[in-house]
């Protein structure tokens, strides 16, 4: 075999596995998707094939049982809070074991790197006594603390690598300058840090709109529960309606895969700096 056929059976090769990649991604949307317009006796008699009628009836029904306009204004609070303060959290940490001199500045760093590897589901329980003794259980702030707290150690990761690049010549210039802390954070090393902001806020953003753990212990079954929550909820004690569910969860996925469309641009963008720090 030649090196140009070698090249070319090489290529052929990464497209095939890259087209069964997306199929094996893709397909849980479309399922659902398919399944979402589908009666449940139509599921029942084909589970896999297109739906011999199609109807929106599963849709009517989702939007009536989960009180969706309520749904979605409790996880847009929810998601944008927990959004805004983890990235503003991450921000300060990130400025405080880069560019701040202080004894055990390395050993705070690692430990919050370290939190990375704890489950959620290892620390659900002290979670949720710590929510209880703050009496936020069941209200907005016990779960954009918690997703604060989760989205805390990712961030500072990320943008800790953009803050080792810049120079201590060139804070120290801003500080003879007469610059504040909270001036050279935002001003000099915050735009720096862009393209890793847009993609950490658009991974946050998507994971705390589908998130169902954090939401379900906080919230539990209060007025205020998440999307999420309430799609969970569709299923009946002793029987589940696929194309029910399936038609809340497009709904719920709905926000998320507009924000795609929308950053996919800063999304990529940030991940490829990123990946060349």
């Amino acid at each position: 075999m030649t090196r140009r056929s070698a090249v070319r059976a090489g290529r052929y090769l990464l497209t095939f596995v890259l087209v069964v990649v997306a199929v094996a991604a893709i397909y849980p949307l479309l399922f659902t998707i398919v399944s979402s317009l589908k009666t449940q006796g139509g599921f029942a008699q084909d589970p896999l094939g297109l739906p011999t009628s199609v109807t929106f009836g599963n849709y009517v029904e989702a939007f009536n049982r989960m009180n969706m306009p309520r749904l979605l204004l409790n996880s847009l609070i929810a998601t944008l809070g927990g959004l805004v303060l983890s990235v503003l959290a991450a921000l300060l940490a990130a400025y405080a074991v880069t560019k701040l001199r202080f004894r055990g500045g390395k050993l705070v760093f690692l430990l919050i790197i370290v939190t990375l590897t704890i489950p959620s589901q290892a620390i659900i329980y002290p979670l949720y006594q710590t929510v209880l003794d703050l009496g936020m259980s069941g209200q907005y702030q016990g779960l954009i603390l918690a997703f604060a707290a989760f989205g805390l150690p990712l961030g500072t990761y990320q943008l800790a690598g953009y803050f080792q690049q810049v120079p201590d010549e060139l804070i120290e210039a801003a500080r003879v300058d007469g610059a504040g802390h909270f001036t050279i954070l935002f001003r000099l090393l915050t735009p720096i840090a862009a393209p890793a902001l847009s993609a950490l806020g658009i991974f946050n953003f998507v994971w705390m709109w589908n998130d169902l753990l954090l939401p379900l212990v906080i919230m539990g079954g209060s007025d205020r529960k998440t999307l999420m929550v309430g799609v969970s909820l569709l299923t009946g004690q002793y029987d589940v309606s696929v194309p029910l569910v399936s038609a809340g969860l497009i709904v719920a996925l709905l926000p998320v895969l507009i924000i795609y469309l929308v950053f996919q641009r800063q999304l990529v963008s940030g991940a490829l700096a990123g990946s060349g720090k």
